[in-house]
């Protein structure tokens, strides 16, 4: 074969390759234009690259085994592979166990990728194995919390029983237990653990099998517990499930270094159980050894009843004393005398974390584990209410403190520096607060905020508690306030009479009306002009605003000028120097991009361009770099960019800065480039009943949840038939479509894909449902069926994005 020939296959494997196996014979047909040998060619290499895989990730003594176990596990993986079973084609083996095996596997209705449980097909219905699969079945239907892998479907195909659950791509916690994670980061990773575990507790679920093995860390740092496959529920029939709630004597069921007392002694276990092996956990997390393990198992399980483990901190000399107390409690052999819930480990655990999260001592530590500290998610208020859902939306300006000896005449923050940043919350109020600015010297911020229902701006001193109303007079909403660049002036929006932007002094004094209208306004670097956009952002999130553009404001003429950008613009921000604008735009509905132009306006030069979310783009003090909000890492946080500033050229690629929001927006930094300000933004929503007389149209006073947790659900609509509600449910990283039933509980995905799928909307009949998505480019309208089938497009508008659908009352229109 010729090395160009073999060029030729080698590019179609490796696309074919990215490809879910069911689309890859159409694709090389579609490729190999009628050529018959290329095309048998590339297949045969995706077959043994398949195979290869299975083989590999097979241990020599795994397999040698199973055949002396009579398992006959290798005929069992051939035999799968390449088959559909129900609307699933398997790909690939990714796990196995005493309880089946797991493959990834492709659902042609839904068009995503799963994990797919099934178990081996010589047992029958009637065997305790298909009965223990049918319990982890239950076990996982009936829990539904983001730190808990997700249960699609439950089935029998073909006489082969399967779960399909999401597929969730990361490391095992296995895998970081050497990588000298943060101590920080390994705060976060149990306390998202323990939140889960308290939502299975409350549902009377005990997982039984807690290790490093069955905890995943996704890219992002969200936390997934996996493997409910020897979990309890406490509330089954013990007369009927004798053998599957309790297990013969002498025949103990889970991990042996990981094991609770209770269960190396076969007693009867609760859910206190699991809270002893996530003290082995953290343990093993902190110290890099496992307190109990030996070299037998039955030296292991003398170890667990007997030995007392030394204190972490004499192990590791960086672990503070807090922590060995909680261990010694959570690691306590008698379990009335540990910890009795969930929620009592993560409150001791968290409290240790945010005095480490407050205190300049600790430092950073290189990691591969990309962290977000998503899993802790403050509540501040709720407000519930029966088929609309409100938000309230805790906004809080966070700081980082780079190296305090860096150069004043070097402000820029280098690549790899952000791991010695220190993050600070610098607001406690329990207002809505947005638009922060940093003063030039870094000890001051202003931003706005809700006071008494009305908007002032505020100011505080970086550090410090005491806030100072400088809208005190105002009666209207005064925000968006922007520091000039000597720090001696504000400007900000101001809706008061006659409404318009103003400028005021640093102490609040002496404010006057410059323009009639405008938001947003950023000074330019001579701070003889001020630039404004006519549209304003919404606080809370990134919306489409069409048709906004750019206006410069001569502060000492009054006089106003139009900027030419070639199309939308909004939220302005005047480079150092005084050579470019930038901003960031929706064009055609797709996601928002940023772009800048020259100082003047002009031809605008697009930054960072890609199918995220890209917005609210701030220069850094030399002009060197673009920071902004982007959820191109799958939350929203913070990005750079390298800049040429003369020209608005990229140089170079987006670097990520992950802090520990979820959401984060409205960036500011001091001139000295040492302080980044910026706000965190959290909600949670959840739906609520309350009766209703339709004759005297008065509802009752008591309501009544339909659902509870830490979620942000919006848009509920309950079905005609009122037994199903439907409703969007953003994540971290997804915005999809779930349906529950009326009391709140079986909950099931319609939509669980990237795009971005809002507003759901039940037809008449109830056969349907509308909604608006992203998925073909811009927004659309679409409909499903209820059970996730009949995904399918409406609208079809090249020029403009079509949201927001509402059925006629005869369901035709």
């Amino acid at each position: 074969m010729n090395k160009d020939r073999w060029k030729q296959i080698d590019e179609l494997f490796d696309a074919a390759l990215d490809l879910p196996e069911a689309e890859r014979a159409a694709f090389l047909s579609a490729k190999c234009s009628g050529d018959v040998e290329l095309k048998n060619e590339v297949l045969s290499l995706l077959k043994a690259a398949t195979s290869s895989d299975i083989f590999l990730e097979k241990s020599a003594m795994g397999i040698a085994a199973e055949h002396l176990a009579g398992e006959q596990t290798t005929t069992f993986n051939s035999f799968f592979l390449g088959r559909t079973i129900g609307t699933y084609k398997i790909e690939k083996q990714i796990g196995a166990g005493g309880m089946g095996e797991v493959y990834l596997a492709y659902d042609e209705k839904l068009k995503r990728r799963v994990a797919l449980k099934i178990l081996p097909n010589e047992y029958t219905s009637s065997d305790e194995r298909v009965k223990r699969f049918e319990l982890e079945a239950r076990a996982i239907s009936a829990l539904n919390h983001p730190n808990i892998v997700t249960i699609y479907d439950v089935g029998n195909a073909d006489g082969i029983n399967f779960i399909a659950t999401e597929f969730v791509e990361g490391k095992m916690l296995r895998e970081l237990i050497d990588t000298k994670l943060r101590l920080k980061d390994i705060l976060a990773i149990i306390l998202q653990t323990c939140d889960a575990l308290a939502v299975a507790h409350h549902s009377r679920i005990i997982h039984r099998d807690i290790k490093p093995e069955n905890i995943m860390i996704r890219p992002d740092g969200y936390v997934k517990i996996l493997d409910f496959g020897l979990a309890k529920l406490s509330e089954i029939d013990l007369k009927t499930m004798k053998n599957f709630t309790r297990t013969a004597k002498g025949l103990i069921i889970g991990t042996p270094a990981y094991m609770s007392p209770e269960q190396v002694s076969d007693e009867n276990v609760d859910h206190r159980t699991d809270l002893w092996s996530i003290g082995v956990v953290l343990y093993e997390l902190l110290t890099g050894v496992n307190p109990f393990k030996k070299e037998t198992r039955q030296n292991t399980f003398q170890a667990i009843l007997a030995s007392e483990p030394p204190p972490p901190s004499s192990v590791n000399a960086e672990i503070p004393g807090e922590l060995d107390q909680i261990l010694l409690k959570a690691l306590e052999k008698d379990a009335d005398l540990s910890y009795q819930t969930a929620s009592d480990l993560r409150s001791d655990l968290k409290r240790v974390k945010r005095e480490i999260d407050s205190s300049p001592v600790w430092t950073a530590r290189n990691t591969e584990l990309e962290t977000s500290n998503s899993g802790e998610k403050e509540q501040r208020r709720n407000y519930f209410i029966y088929g609309f859902t409100f938000l309230l939306v805790p906004l809080i300006a966070f700081g980082f403190w780079f190296y305090v000896g860096k150069s004043q005449n070097s402000p820029t923050i280098e690549a790899g520096e952000w791991i010695n940043a220190r993050h600070s919350q610098l607001t406690e109020s329990p207002w809505i607060e947005g638009y922060p600015s940093l003063s030039p010297d870094g000890k001051t911020v202003v931003f706005a905020g809700d006071s008494n229902n009305d908007r002032n701006i505020f100011r505080q001193r970086v550090g410090g508690k005491n806030l100072i109303n400088l809208t005190p007079n105002s009666k209207e909403s005064d925000t968006m306030p922007a520091f000039s660049p000597d720090g001696k002036f504000i400007a900000f929006r101001s809706e008061r009479n006659p409404s318009g932007i103003y400028v005021m002094e640093e102490t609040g004094e002496n404010a006057h009306r410059i323009s009639d209208s405008g938001f947003h306004p950023a000074w330019s670097a001579d701070a003889e002009k001020i630039i404004v956009s006519d549209k304003a952002a919404a606080i809370h999130t990134v919306h489409t605003v069409p048709n906004s553009s750019l206006f410069s404001i001569d502060l000492k003429t009054g006089e106003k000028q139009k900027l030419e950008t070639m199309g939308d613009a909004i939220m302005p921000s005047c480079s150092p120097n005084g050579q470019r604008i930038a901003f960031w735009y929706v064009a055609g509905g797709k996601l928002p991009n940023i772009a800048t132009i020259p100082a003047d306006g002009g031809n605008p030069v697009v930054i960072a361009d890609s199918e995220a979310s890209d917005w609210n783009p701030v220069w850094s003090p030399d002009g060197k770099f673009l920071y902004f909000s982007s959820d191109r890492g799958g939350s929203m946080n913070l990005w750079r960019v390298g800049i040429d500033e003369k020209t608005g050229k990229q140089i170079g690629e987006p670097e990520s800065i992950t802090t520990p929001s979820k959401y984060l927006r409205h960036i500011t930094i001091s001139r000295d480039g040492k302080t980044i300000a910026y706000v965190r933004y959290e909600s949670q929503s959840n739906v609520q009943a309350i009766s209703f007389d339709p004759k005297s149209l008065k509802a009752g006073t008591e309501a009544a949840f339909i659902t509870r947790g830490d979620r942000e659900l919006g848009n509920p609509m309950l079905s005609p038939d009122g037994e199903l509600f439907v409703a969007r449910n953003p994540t971290r990283t997804q915005e999809d479509l779930v349906v529950f039933d009326k009391k709140g509980k079986n909950w099931r995905n319609l939509t669980d894909d990237k795009f971005r799928d809002r507003i759901p909307r039940w037809s008449p009949d109830g056969k349907k449902i509308a909604f608006h998505t992203d998925r073909s480019g811009q927004y659309q309208i679409w409909t499903i069926n209820p059970d996730g089938s009949n995904l399918a497009q409406i609208t079809f508008s090249d020029k403009a994005a079509t949201i927001t659908p509402v059925f006629s009352p005869d369901g035709t229109r």
